[in-house]
């Protein structure tokens, strides 16, 4: 503390501020928290350099350790490289060479811990391990036997072969039957169908509209101005006209 000299507000307003302004107290005790400095409480000047902080016991802790601080803010941006520029801090050579090369260092080992290697691999298995076996003469289409045994006989008799062979061949095909069995599930089951006309359109009548023409009631009366035998004359048409 007797190192420390505080200062009033008007004594270094054009002096150069250490950290930029920002509190180097909170700076290590809040793990890295920027907080600007309050200049009108004053400075702390130590080792010919201003200190700001954000409030008095800020500044009175930072007094009786400051030393301490100073270094504590050294390791800390060893730890975060880019506090060096933010706070200014290359000015200062000698510390700044030992921040480089701790920063590097750190660097570098988080480098080797966290390299992942990384290679391209392939390999190649025989498309058919198994011998084949496949029978090309195969045939399980029912039509495509029976296309096969008519172009066998066809090519029976071109090749000269007497009738009687050629007869009993025939036989002996014509002979052939397809058979077939049935099981619980399809025992008494065929398909059906059944052919239905449609009902035809009918339509019936069962009113209609009747109008008859009667006369029209006409009655004439005579002698209604001035007169004194009034007339009257029924001009109603007879039904029968």
């Amino acid at each position: 503390m007797s190192s420390c000299e505080w200062c009033s507000p008007a004594h270094f307003e054009d002096v150069p501020l250490q950290y930029k302004g920002f509190c180097g107290f909170t700076l290590v005790k809040k793990n890295g928290l920027l907080l600007p400095g309050n200049p009108n409480i004053g400075a702390l000047k130590h080792k010919e350099k201003y200190y700001t902080f954000s409030c008095k016991s800020a500044a009175f802790e930072f007094a009786s350790k400051a030393d301490e601080f100073v270094a504590a803010v050294v390791e800390m941006a060893k730890r975060w490289p880019e506090l060096i520029q933010l706070l200014q801090l290359h000015q200062e050579q000698h510390t700044t060479h030992d921040i480089l090369l701790q920063s590097k260092a750190l660097l570098v080992d988080k480098l080797l811990v966290k390299t992942i290697s990384k290679s391209d691999a392939s390999m190649q298995t025989e498309i058919h391990p198994l011998e084949t076996n496949i029978v090309k003469s195969y045939e399980w289409n029912e039509w495509e036997l029976r296309r096969k045994a008519i172009k066998l006989t066809h090519n029976i008799i071109n090749k000269g072969i007497s009738p009687e062979t050629v007869s009993l061949f025939q036989a002996n095909l014509r002979n052939k039957v397809t058979r077939s069995m049935q099981t619980d599930l399809s025992h008494m089951r065929r398909h059906n169908s059944t052919q239905t006309f449609l009902p035809k359109e009918a339509g019936s009548q069962t009113k209609r509209d009747g109008e008859s023409n009667v006369p029209k009631p006409q009655v004439y009366l005579s002698g209604l101005r001035g007169g004194t035998n009034m007339m009257k004359v029924d001009l109603t048409r007879a039904v029968d006209e």
